[in-house]
């Protein structure tokens, strides 16, 4: 079954979020779906906000969805839509269906119509309005003038509503089976069903693309749109995300604010990639750049059944993604999401946005998944001056030989090294933000010349080279475990170095 177009129009889909609460993933991957189509076939995506639940929207629900949107570069191509400026239309669509005998003012009250589903269960039908104002004709109730109404549809008593959906295949559903649903609440707001079908038309969608709990609405709209006389637009239901115990997903699973991924660290190409692979596949491929799911997009890979969310696989996927960013980019989005790690430390912010800094992004970058823990070891690598370090899991701690032999070692790697600096005639670094001395590369000697001569100091001593390097990786990058010491004692400025090399005679 082709997931190509059957309509003549360019290809016209939106994501509708609702402003009653954060975008959490599950939404995310339904605007995902429709913006990869879209930009699949050349076509357009809307974003239209369904803020008709005037009670429960609010104005920080919506800037969390746009902000969600723009992080995730989920862009749309025309200006936001919000339901909440157009609830004058739907209230004319509704009465001009009831003009034409397809709707009509229903007046029996909640608890009423709630007997009627009682007593229709009893009976071992659906539970439905029984249609009890359906053929009265009512303009006002007859005892009560200012008894307060709905708009219910008219429904065909007979026939089917059949579709085909571009994921399911063919769906049939027995008129039978639906109900007269309301149109107009009693306080003169608009339910879902007919907001949706007025603005899905006054935006010329061709796809409708959604959850599969949507799907019981589908046969309604379906109704709307032949009873306003519209063209029905294609539909395609996305499988439900599940969690790892196989229940609908929720807060504990991860179903949060996009924005929350933001703040983990996680990049916005990962979280998509991993959420395109929940009810999409490409081969076996499990690693995709935004521009491949848009080449290889298509409802023929998508699967019927449930996705289940699996975390590690996102943080397996975001290291992924990390290892093979731009390092100036993961550099800019450490200062500009992270900014409050360099909360008094200035200067460090500044030699991170150098190309220096992407250097050492660069370094650190294959040993980390998140975005906050590059954050927390680059940090300390562009502060000035001797960084603090907890010195209680180092070896030499039960050996006083071991510690005094290193001691030693590291105190003649900084006599011999200050003076190769020093007589190089190299006056200061090349970065001048960094200023200072230059770098032991910059005098000629790269990651291989400083592996080989710490070996051959730390034989001189009778150090082994792991034992000679684990304290000076930890003075040098406040961590146990970080970039590889050979590194970044190449490339950073000798004067850092060495001050931090010091310290280790207080240890």
């Amino acid at each position: 079954m082709s997931s190509s177009s059957n309509h003549s129009h360019p290809v016209r889909v939106r994501f509708a979020p609702s402003p009653t609460g954060f975008l959490h993933i599950g939404g995310v991957r339904t605007a995902l779906f429709n913006w990869l189509y879209a930009r699949h076939l050349g076509g357009q995506f809307l974003l239209r906000i369904e803020d008709t639940d005037l009670e429960r929207s609010e104005e920080r629900f919506t800037s969390d969805i746009i902000a969600s949107m723009k992080w995730l570069g989920l862009n749309w191509d025309e200006e936001p839509i919000f339901q909440s400026k157009r609830l004058e239309e739907y209230r004319a669509k509704a009465l001009e269906l009831v003009a034409r005998g397809l709707a009509y003012k229903c007046f029996c009250s909640e608890e009423e119509v709630e007997q009627m589903r009682v007593k229709a269960t009893a009976e071992g039908k659906k539970p439905m309005y029984d249609r009890h104002c359906r053929d009265l004709g009512l303009e006002r109730h007859p005892t009560e003038p200012n008894r307060p109404w709905v708009i219910r549809s008219k429904t065909p008593l007979a026939g089917y509503v059949e579709f085909t959906d571009l994921i399911r295949g063919p769906i049939r559903v027995e008129n039978t089976e639906i109900d007269d649903f309301v149109l107009i609440r009693s306080n003169g707001a608009p339910t879902y069903n007919l907001s949706v079908v007025v603005d899905d038309v006054y935006s010329r969608m061709t796809h409708i693309i959604r959850g599969d709990d949507h799907i019981n609405n589908t046969p309604k709209q379906i109704h709307l749109y032949r009873a306003l006389g519209y063209e029905v637009p294609l539909f395609a239901h996305l499988p439900m995300i599940l969690g790892p115990d196989k229940k609908k997903l929720s807060k504990r699973h991860g179903a949060v604010s996009a924005n929350v991924y933001r703040s983990d660290g996680y990049l916005p190409e990962a979280l998509l990639n991993f959420l395109a692979r929940l009810g999409w596949s490409h081969g076996d491929q499990e690693i995709f750049t935004i521009q491949e799911m848009i080449q290889y997009f298509s409802f023929d890979h998508c699967q019927k059944s449930s996705a289940v969310f699996n975390v590690e696989k996102l943080l397996w996927l975001n290291g992924a993604h990390i290892r093979g960013a731009d390092p100036k980019r993961l550099a800019s989005i450490v200062a500009e999401d992270y900014s409050d790690h360099f909360a008094g430390i200035p200067q460090a912010l500044s030699r991170l946005k150098t190309d220096l800094g992407a250097r050492i992004v660069s370094m650190v970058q294959p040993k980390v998944k998140l975005i906050k823990e590059l954050t927390e070891q680059v940090v300390p690598l562009c502060t000035p001056g001797a960084v603090e370090v907890d010195a209680s899991g180092l070896k030499w701690n039960k050996d006083e030989n071991l510690k005094a032999a290193t001691q030693a070692a590291v105190q003649r790697v900084l006599d011999e090294l200050s003076k190769k600096v020093a007589a190089s005639g190299v006056k200061s670094g090349s970065d001048p933000v960094w200023g200072g001395t230059p770098s032991l590369e910059e005098v000629g000697m790269n990651h291989e010349g400083v592996d080989a001569y710490l070996r051959q100091v730390g034989e001189q001593h009778g150090v082994k080279l792991g034992d000679l390097v684990q304290p000076m990786r930890l003075v040098v990058t406040g961590r146990m475990v970080s970039a590889s010491l050979f590194d970044l004692m190449a490339i950073l400025p000798w004067d850092v170095v060495e001050t931090r090399l010091r310290k280790i005679a207080a240890l």
